[in-house]
């Protein structure tokens, strides 16, 4: 079973409201989803909408079309009928009598003069929609809601159940649950990884999308002791967070581009400095403003060049909600031992995507700092012969004098301008670079073995390009995708083993230039013969992507 719910309207109806307390009613019955805030950058007014696909197997893509659309609106209606699938269903909170509308207004639910009492009858109706028990209803209620305001809303939504089970609709068979889920974004997935990872000190400076890191550490503060600081501005965060990083404290900073932008000097001053920082990107599209609330995959080049010079860095870009998570806690590690910037690249599609999955599996993850904590005689904090670990930091013990600064300094960080030093410095910088590549990640091959159309896929768009290839093959055509998560260093060989003779190298990115394709012919001198892109602000959905390969796939025939 996959079914697909649109809950749509202006922005103060209560869309965000309604989605958390049906994605909470998916959730205790055990059923997968997958909800996507579809929204506009603006406080009231406006179009918004949330996607929510159910199934009783992993999401991966939202769908384009409703099964059942609640629109809490005009205009949201006169969307429904352009975007509800034809056999799907429309329920409104307006009065109507047009034909193949469901109107939830009734004189009952007028005299309960709440003012989202239309809303939570839809709530109510999607219930019965899917399938739920009716006392399901019981739980919808907020600790920020007055008794008056929950028992109301409860009221509201009991009369839109009753209103739809007039209706004649198919009942869906729903499992029960296998085994506890926990259900989040991918913002709440970078904070947990952070907090597991043991990370002391977050700072950002606000910037949608996000924000919604900062918020959630800042909410968890007293908990997991971490210091979050809200910077002046983007600058100001990063110069924070390598401050306290390189005073031994585990630190993180996030924004999205426009703020990464700002961020660009310090980046070069950590790496020279050799200050172990983590630092995640939240990708949006631009230029400048751009699109605020909206997803792209744009920043993946200026984030592999930002900062003049040359020097070692790690780009990482979680493939999942739940890989976002283990990408995190691995970031720490990762900056830690090679005592680099680990950039991790998600973006809006990513963090405001709301998923179950299963509980984390943390027993086998390891916090590893990599310090020297014995007193060490004539310590060189910046030895050029040693790549990994063996740092110390002011105040480790009495004896070691550690010097930081953004020159081209020898080995116990004093300025110098000789050949020698120079030479050893990027020297060491780039052995840095072959040695990270034996700790990333190699890509994961989904689809056929004997595919003759392999499609690429970097980060969010990896999970999307995976339900394609399972429709594909499903459908008799021969596809693969080839999906990374771990973007650079990059190795010449990583493409050997899968671009093969016959086979046709598809190029699937958020995006209009082939970013990512670029850096593979770059890396790897293999150039992709077709690409799929999209930048319009928009997630790729799973039927979008079979759409284009299947004019692709009739082409090479």
């Amino acid at each position: 079973m996959k079914k697909t719910i649109v809950i749509g309207g202006a922005a103060g109806e209560g869309i965000n409201t309604a989605a958390q307390f049906v994605e909470r009613m998916v959730k205790e019955k055990g059923l997968y989803f997958l909800s996507y805030k579809n929204y506009m950058s603006r406080v009231r007014g406006g179009y918004n909408f949330t996607t929510l696909t159910v199934s009783d197997v992993p999401v991966h893509s939202i769908c384009d079309e409703a099964d059942f659309f609640l629109a809490l609106n005009e205009e949201a209606t006169q969307f429904a009928k352009l975007h509800t699938a034809p056999d799907g269903l429309i329920a409104t909170t307006e009065t109507t009598s047009e034909s193949g509308l469901i109107s939830l207004k009734s004189e009952a639910l007028d005299a309960i003069k709440n003012k989202n009492s239309g809303t939570m009858a839809g709530v109510g109706a999607i219930a019965a929609y899917l399938g739920f028990e009716r006392d399901k209803l019981m739980h919808l209620e907020q600790t920020k809601w007055s008794e008056v305001i929950n028992r109301q809303n409860a009221e509201a939504a009991a009369l839109g159940y009753a209103l739809f089970q007039s209706v004649e609709h198919p009942v869906w068979q729903l499992k029960e649950p296998e085994k506890p889920q926990i259900m989040l974004n991918g913002n709440t997935a970078v904070a947990l990884g952070a907090i597991a990872a043991g990370a002391g000190f977050y700072c950002a400076y606000p910037m949608a999308p996000s924000t919604g890191i900062m918020a959630y550490l800042m909410k968890k503060q007293k908990t997991t002791h971490m210091l979050v600081e809200q910077a002046e501005d983007e600058i100001a965060a990063m110069m924070a967070a390598i401050g306290a990083a390189s005073n031994g404290v585990r630190a993180m900073t996030g924004t999205s581009g426009g703020g990464f932008s700002l961020m660009v000097e310090s980046l070069g001053f950590a790496a020279v400095s050799e200050v172990p920082l983590v630092a995640c990107n939240v990708q949006r599209p631009g230029p400048a403003t751009g699109l605020p609330t909206r997803t792209e995959q744009a920043d993946l080049l200026f984030t592999l060049f930002a900062s003049q010079g040359e020097f070692a860095r790690i780009v990482l870009a979680p493939t999942s909600v739940s890989d976002a998570f283990y990408t995190t806690f691995r970031a720490f590690n990762l900056a830690e031992k090679y005592q680099v910037p680990v950039l991790i690249l998600t973006d809006q599609y990513l963090a405001d995507s709301t998923v179950t999955t299963n509980r984390f599996e943390t027993e086998a993850l390891k916090i590893e700092r990599y310090t020297q904590t014995e007193p060490i005689e004539d310590y060189k904090r910046y030895e050029f012969e040693n790549y990994i670990g063996n740092r110390k930091y002011p105040g480790i013990d009495s004896q070691s004098v550690i010097m930081t600064d953004s020159h081209v300094h020898d080995v116990y960080g004093h300025v110098s301008e000789a050949q020698d030093v120079t030479n050893a410095l990027k020297q060491k910088m780039m052995a840095k670079m072959k040695m990270i590549l034996e700790d990333l990640n190699k890509p994961e091959l989904v689809g056929v073995s004997d595919y003759k159309h392999l499609m690429i896929a970097w980060g969010s768009t990896a999970g999307i390009v995976r339900e394609a290839v399972e429709m594909l093959n499903e459908n008799g055509q021969k596809v693969a995708a080839l999906c990374f998560s771990d973007i650079y260093p990059m190795s010449e060989n990583v493409l050997e083993a899968y671009v093969k003779p016959g086979v046709t190298v598809v190029n699937v990115e958020g995006n209009a230039t082939n970013q990512f394709g670029k850096l593979l012919r770059m890396e790897t001198g293999v150039k992709y013969a077709r690409s799929i892109n999209r930048y319009d602000g928009r997630p790729f959905t799973a039927k979008g992507i079979v759409q284009s390969m299947e004019v692709i796939v009739n082409e090479s025939i």
